[in-house]
């Protein structure tokens, strides 16, 4: 039995409704994650972008700090976000951007082990 291949990332989806389908899934995951966070988390979240992506390398949790106050307080949460991210996904990372002009966005791989 063949496997259909999946186009890369990088390039536009033949069937245009596969893209919408993967934007629904995403939301349905970022509205799951969301829930299943404490409401002090759902707090620092709504000071912040946040996303969650779904690509072939797996869940990405993307979140843009605005401020160095947050940035730390992000931080601080990675663990909680992880132990949230292992239940969704078994190949997850956490993105973290910075707020503008302070550095470089860091990227955390969710391990079982975290």
């Amino acid at each position: 039995m063949n496997q259909p291949c999946l186009p890369p990332d990088d390039l536009p989806s033949l069937d245009p409704s596969f893209r919408e389908l993967s934007w629904e899934l995403e939301e349905v995951v970022g509205e799951i994650f969301y829930n299943d966070c404490n409401p002090t988390i759902q707090d620092l979240l709504r000071q912040c972008g946040w996303d969650v992506t779904i690509r072939t390398q797996g869940l990405t949790l993307v979140v843009i700090c605005p401020n160095n106050s947050l940035n730390w307080q992000i931080l601080q949460s990675i663990p909680l976000f992880a132990d949230i991210l292992k239940v969704l996904s078994n190949s997850a990372k956490i993105r973290i951007y910075p707020p503008p002009g302070t550095g470089t966005p860091m990227d955390v791989v969710v391990q079982d082990s975290f």
